[in-house]
């Protein structure tokens, strides 16, 4: 049996332009998982089949056209660490 770190923390956040103050857990940040790119897309449906402008406003392309990006395997390759005079394998 542990301690969850993540419940324990507590931080204060301001509210009303910062003239009251309120004291609460911390809450896990969720900016690149699985529920936001959810949200995301659901929120691409909502939006219908919109015009999209790209090449600098010159062209633009449907957004049903738009293809899904492929997610790169990083396995096997190498990160640089220090100054560039290291290396790391994924």
């Amino acid at each position: 049996m542990g301690i969850d770190f993540v419940d324990t923390i507590v931080v204060r956040r301001s509210l009303n332009k910062g003239t009251a103050f309120t004291n609460e857990p911390t809450s896990q940040a969720e900016f690149m998982g699985e529920q936001n790119k959810q949200k995301a897309m659901d929120r691409m449906k909502l939006a219908g089949d919109l015009w999209i402008m790209s090449a600098k406003g010159t062209s633009k392309i449907k957004l049903t056209e738009m293809r899904e990006p492929k997610k790169v395997d990083t396995e096997g390759y190498y990160i640089s660490t220090g100054k560039g005079t290291g290396r790391i394998k994924i």
